[in-house]
């Protein structure tokens, strides 16, 4: 099976409800600039879901160290994984993740919930700040009359942010920010 038949069985079944949501935003290729980690696909609405797909054709070689980034953004993180895959990843998930075996049954690709994901307990306010470009680093700032350099680089910015507003708020006000954008996959990102 190709990553791209279980991304679209993906979306097609546990995720077709977040498309008819008006407060979600679905995005495929979601990039964690400060991780140099980058999830499948990532929901964004009142928390940030990621989903991270692994089919045959993968090496799970990569995913310890995704998973270390994606822990200091992610609210919830489900891995969708074929089944020659799932051992070996139920060896490495950290508790508060999620997983899915995706398997073909009857020419129908089909998934199956082996383990639910718990909200994750470990995520940082800089790395979460990071998802922002600098326009809404300083828009944020602003709004909350935090003092800061404007000729700062961005993640010295994201410092300010992380040093004085609370976890909860600058992850509510990430997502939002995030759901506002409209043209940023044509290249408009500036970290």
């Amino acid at each position: 099976m190709r990553d791209f038949d279980i991304r679209s069985t993906l979306k097609q079944t546990k995720l077709i409800h977040f498309f008819n949501d008006g407060s979600s935003k679905i995005v495929d290729e979601f990039t964690f600039p400060s991780t140099n980690s980058r999830i499948d696909i990532a929901v964004i609405n009142c928390e940030l879901h990621g989903y991270e797909i692994k089919s045959s054709r993968d090496t799970l070689q990569r995913l310890p160290n995704q998973l270390i980034g994606y822990e200091k953004v992610l609210d919830y993180l489900h891995v969708v994984a074929e089944p020659k895959h799932i051992v070996h990843i139920e060896k490495i998930l950290p508790d508060w993740v999620g997983l899915t075996v995706c398997q073909e049954v009857n020419s129908n690709v089909e998934l199956l919930d082996i383990k639910l994901s718990n909200k994750n307990p470990h995520k940082e306010a800089f790395h979460i700040a990071k998802l922002l470009w600098r326009d809404e680093i300083i828009d944020i700032l602003n709004a909350n009359n935090i003092k800061f350099r404007k000729k700062d680089r961005n993640w010295l910015l994201c410092e300010v942010l992380a040093a004085n507003l609370e976890l909860d708020f600058i992850s509510k006000e990430v997502r939002n920010k995030i759901k506002l954008r409209d043209s940023w996959k044509l290249g408009k990102q500036v970290y």
